[in-house]
């Protein structure tokens, strides 16, 4: 609650009655020296007594900081209108849904609530919108049990230009089947689902566009047009929607009304230049200009901050007595004798801490709070620190106490026209397929087969020769969406053939070695001792508190477990994976300087000079105030240099070495290794990897990479190396900013000379060797006092290193290289990336690749440049849109991980392995690894894991019966949709699954049709059944038969046993004799009596089943 006493304090210094007589008057008034986050106080105290708060910045970032504090201090109901980053007349750009979103939000609240604070730009307010009175006659709004024709409101959400599809999956869409209207809104966090009996509506639900489930129910649902581009009557600007009583607050009034002349300006030269001006408005219909502007707020009252002197004299002004935060640059010894000076003027001091971590560091570091050290510390935050002179009041945030980049934290609506990765599963007609048992074909649709007079559905696949494959869809679990690296297509097999078996077997063994070599690894580690190391020491706590981004939790994960590694006896051998820029040399950072805490050297091997002078760098800054020698052994040290190095590890007065492969030399001797750091290790030679080898057995080992290792490989390597994978990116990164655009000279001339003008550098990526130096050539072209130079992956390693090394060292300004770039080069002076051709790049690739810029404390900038925008397919604009919206690191990981996943495997097991995962595809590879991996586990180092569980497999159940069992067309009409329930249905393993699939259909398709229902009985039984190990099912005329599996097989080895005799007992005691058991060549059948129907039937294999199911069991009436 800190910061409610601060607002309480920063409000007793303000003289209130003098300015809400002038607030009254309507007059201009003047306030000065509001400095760090006072605005945001202020807004927050004024939104208390008037209604309606206006803020208008000049900028959008302090817009955006503005609306954190306010969300911060609790007010409700201030929201941010943002800009929707459209340039004037540009129809080559493509810009994201979810401002518009956030707009059409905005006006709908100030619309029609009380109370209102609005926080904006200059440039947010430049784009007329609709007028008030039509966004208001535009909205609808749906009761439960209202009666509406559907048709009626499909032609008003047309006529609000809504777009009518098959599944809604951004806003501005709708859908319709049976009784069902599925409608995504421009406002509300999820689209909405209306059923209908007849024309009434029967329920109104909210649902989650990637699982189209119902997330919850409503009383009414209101669906308000898109304010931007709605086109209806005269446009005005947003603040026409503000009465006469509203505040407006300037902040820098000069700046905003620059900024909206320079616009506007620059909005009639586009519109000046166009061709054809043919149905194009001109630019004082479509823009505020800065007339406008001073007429939206002639006769309010009008609070300025900060900014120069008006021509005209306010009619009051008030200067606020407070300094801004002063620069500690992360010295926890100044923060501390500035808190005691404070104290002596009897000054309080908050620290405000953005998150606990950080607090219970402050904690550790300042000491207990004393009648000398006066402070608090509260885990909340604002943008920027302050001190109240009069009050007696410091107020200071710990993101500049350590110099950190603060980014605001508006809460953000879920809404993405991203792909699902339900997408990527989906499988569509021509997509390549993978049958377990059969290998790799297309699929081709659906085919309904008449067996025994009744109509059943099959997935048809192609293989070879034109031969086809049906499939029941009770076995469809068997199929998978086949995914290799992207772009690469796989070879289809031929149906009889013992091609398919074969490859798999091979896999198998192959995989098996490598498992092999891991796993014996592993036991000569266990065996052997290290030095434990001891506990952290307050040299350590402080070390870590000035590192100067935030610990997300998996790095904070990930440091602990080194710790604990390094603590126990037994040698570390840990792998840290994140992706770039995730944080892992603090890691390594604090591992080392752990280890020098204990006397101990440490070596760091990092596989390029480049690397090793980046590392050099990075851990000599972190441990300048501590008495700890770091060295560097390169190329870019002179001979002399290296051998003075050499001498003092071998005396042990260096205590931290970085270094190529040259650190394996046979010359490198050290005084007593504690520690080795291993970066990128799949980047070594086998030499150098073999000297490594020795190592692992007796020195701690910690190994950082950024080639994600594929989560499910973890599971199967688990036990072998221990693991650590950071996933979230630091929170106080700045996002990249990023512009998808036609391909344009003019575009590509701003960008490079934005960047070159504030000594950067700029990436230009252009991925065909063939015509790169002509592109190089278009650089010089446009930007002639430009250097510009071009690098591909055909050239010598050598000449390749010898360009990104002059790069680093800015000898020139522009790379253009194809996507050699993407693999750790990391230049934090180049923070401008163009990529040419962005819609022929996969999603993994462009992430990896945008990660290279962005790694400083500039803003960085990407532009993705693609054919003309009206030529792009569906797939590409997607794929690029979700890049634009996942401008912050990270949250595009998911996506990008699974194609990354494809690449990793392929490092980690070696190059081969990407051949098989190419011939296999990925997910029958990794179950084939994890069934090796088990193997290996059970039988030859049964050993060293004595709690390795082993499953038994249930059979493949076969049910027969002579109902119809299917989707129908009318029910479910879309086939790729049917198709994906099928799968689903097909592969549940549990009841609890069978009946979320039965409501997720009922949610969206309406009431269950018979024939579905008898779908979904049928998998109960196959469920059951296959439990008890029957391998088919028949229930017919009043009986149900039971296949018992055959003597010979490995099921029947498990069979014929126990189970055999417990499932006769049950037999006997249920049946009462209505059973008979025929033994028939090498297999046993039950034949049970007065079986009528297949709920019969599940419910009498229920009694039967093993009770270990019985407590979680579900009724699926």
């Amino acid at each position: 609650m800190a910061l409610q006493s601060v607002l309480k304090t920063f409000s007793a210094q303000i003289p209130w009655p003098d300015l809400h007589s002038h607030v009254k008057e309507r007059n201009t008034i003047q306030l000065n020296h509001f400095v760090g986050s006072t605005p945001s106080f202020l807004i927050a105290k004024l939104s208390q007594k008037y209604d309606k708060v206006v803020a208008i910045h000049g900028d959008p970032e302090s817009a955006q900081f503005m609306q954190g504090d306010l969300e911060s201090l609790d007010i409700e109901h201030a929201s941010y209108f943002p800009e929707t980053g459209h340039k004037p007349y540009d129809d080559q750009q493509i810009t994201d849904s979810s401002v518009i979103v956030q707009r059409s939000e905005v006006l709908e609240k100030i619309n029609t609530e009380t109370k209102a604070v609005l926080v904006t730009s200059a440039a947010a307010i430049f784009e007329k919108i609709v007028a008030p009175e039509v966004f208001t006659d535009a909205s609808l709004t749906i009761k439960n049990g209202d009666s509406v024709e559907i048709d009626t409101l499909k032609e008003e959400l047309v006529d609000q230009e809504y777009e009518p599809v098959k599944f809604v999956n951004q806003p501005g869409e709708f859908a319709h089947r049976g009784g069902i209207l599925d409608v995504y809104p421009y406002s509300g966090e999820y689209p909405i689902r209306l059923e209908f009996f007849g024309d009434e509506v029967d329920s109104i639900r909210e649902f989650d566009p990637d699982s189209q489930r119902s997330v919850s129910f409503l009383e009414a649902a209101r669906f308000v047009p898109d304010a931007s581009s709605l086109s209806k009557g005269q446009k005005q600007g947003v603040l026409s929607y503000f009465d006469e009583d509203t505040v407006f607050v300037l902040l820098n009034r000069s700046l905003i009304e620059s900024d909206i002349e320079e616009r506007f300006q620059q909005a009639s030269e586009m519109f000046n230049e166009l061709e054809s001006k043919e149905g194009v408005l001109p630019p004082e219909e479509l823009y505020v200009d800065l007339e406008d502007l001073q007429e939206s707020y002639q006769n309010h009252a009008r609070i300025q901050l900060g900014g120069f002197s008006e021509k005209s004299e306010p009619a009051w002004s008030y200067r606020l007595d407070a300094s801004p935060q002063p620069d500690f640059n992360g010295s926890i010894k100044l923060l501390r004798e500035n808190i005691e000076q404070l104290s002596k003027k009897s000054f309080d001091t908050y620290i405000l801490c953005d998150n606990e971590g950080q607090r219970d560091r402050f904690e550790e570091l300042l000491g207990d709070p004393s009648k000398d050290l006066r402070y608090h510390l509260s885990v909340q935050s604002i943008h920027e620190g302050f001190t109240l002179n009069e009050q007696g009041l410091a107020v200071y945030t710990d993101h500049q106490i350590f110099n950190r980049y603060h980014r605001p934290k508006v809460r953000h609506k879920r809404h993405t026209s991203n792909i699902s990765i339900k997408e990527l599963r989906d499988l569509n007609i021509g997509d390549y397929v993978v049958h377990v048992d059969y290998g790799i074909g297309k699929f081709a649709g659906f085919k309904k087969i008449e067996v025994r007079g009744v109509e059943q559905e099959s997935v048809v696949l192609r293989y070879k020769e034109n031969s086809l494959l049906y499939v029941n869809v009770t076995s469809l679990h068997k199929i998978q969406k086949y995914s290799g690296k992207e772009g690469t297509q796989p070879r289809i097999s031929k149906l009889g053939s013992g091609r398919w078996a074969r490859k798999k077997a091979q896999t198998k063994e192959k995989v098996k070695d490598i498992a092999r070599d891991l796993i014996e690894l592993y036991a000569k580690r266990k065996s052997k001792d290290a030095f434990d190391f001891s506990a952290d020491t307050s040299w350590q706590t402080e070390m870590e508190a000035r590192f100067e981004f935030e610990e997300t939790p998996d790095q904070r994960d990930a440091i602990e477990a080194v710790k604990t590694d390094m603590e126990s006896n037994t040698p570390m051998d840990r792998l840290v994976c994140g992706d770039v820029g995730f944080g892992k040399t603090e890691v390594a950072v604090r591992a080392a300087f752990k280890a020098v805490m204990d006397h101990k050297q440490v070596a760091v091997l990092v596989p390029t000079t480049i690397l090793a002078d980046q590392h050099y760098k990075t851990f000599a800054e972190r441990m300048k105030d501590f008495p700890v020698t770091v060295e560097v052994l390169s190329r870019f040290r002179t001979r002399k240099e290296q051998r003075e190095t050499l001498k003092k590890l071998k005396e042990g007065k260096a205590d931290i070495v970085i270094g190529t492969h040259r650190l394996t030399s046979k010359d490198v001797e050290f005084d007593d290794l504690g520690l080795l750091v291993v970066d990128e290790e799949q980047r070594f030679g086998v030499k150098t990897k073999e000297k490594l080898k020795e190592y692992r057995a007796t020195v701690d080992v910690l190994t950082l990479t950024a080639t994600p290792i594929p989560r499910t490989l973890q599971f199967s390597l688990m036990g072998a190396r221990d693991l650590s994978i950071i996933n979230t990116p630091p929170p106080n990164r700045q996002p990249v900013e990023t512009e998808i655009h036609s391909f344009d000279k003019e575009l590509i001339q701003d960008a490079i000379s934005q960047e070159v003008s504030r000594g950067g550098q700029v990436f230009f990526i252009h991925n065909r060797v063939k015509t790169i130096e002509s592109i190089a050539n278009m650089v010089r072209e446009i930007m002639p006092n430009v250097r510009v130079r071009f690098a591909h992956g055909q050239m010598s390693s050598k000449q390749l290193e010898n360009i990104i090394e002059d790069f680093y060292e800015h000898k020139f300004d522009v790379l253009v290289s194809t996507n050699i770039v993407e693999n750790g080069i990391d230049i934090s002076n180049a923070n401008t990336m163009i990529i040419n051709r962005a819609d022929m790049f996969g999603l993994a690739e462009l992430h990896q690749l945008r990660g290279r810029v962005g790694r400083s404390h500039r803003k960085a900038f990407c532009y993705l440049i693609t054919k003309d925008i009206k030529s792009l397919t569906d797939d590409a604009r997607k794929r690029l849109l979700a890049l634009e919206e996942f401008s912050d690191l990270g949250s595009g990981f998911n996506i990008a991980m699974r194609d990354l996943d494809i690449r990793g495997a392929g490092d980690i097991l070696g190059a081969e392995q990407s051949g098989f995962i190419n011939d296999l595809g990925f997910d029958l590879y990794q179950k084939i690894l994890n069934d090796a991996v088990k193997e290996l586990k059970e039988e030859e180092f049964s050993d060293v894991f004595s709690d390795v569980e082993t499953e038994v497999e249930l059979p493949e159940t076969q049910v027969e019966f002579d109902l119809p069992a299917l989707l129908e067309n009318d029910y479910v009409s879309d086939n790729v949709e049917r198709l994906n329930l099928y799968r689903k249905l097909a592969g549940a393993e549990d009841l609890e699954t069978i009946k979320e699939w039965k409501e997720e259909v009922k949610d969206r398709f309406g009431p269950i049709p018979e024939a579905t229902q008898n779908l979904i009985t049928a998998s109960v039984v196959k469920l059951y059944a296959s439990r008890l190990f029957m391998t088919k099912v028949r229930i017919r005329s009043n009986r149900m038969w039971l296949e018992c599996p055959k003597h010979d097989s490995d099921l029947g080895e498990e069979f014929y046993g126990d189970r055999f005799q417990h499932l006769l007992k049950k037999m006997q005691e249920k049946t009462e004799g209505r059973y008979q058991v025929i033994q028939k060549e090498d297999r046993v059948r039950f034949a049970v009596q007065d079986i009528p129907d297949l709920e019969a039937a599940a419910a009498f294999l229920k009694e039967l089943a093993p009770s270990t199911d019985k407590k979680r069991e579900v009724s699926l009436a």
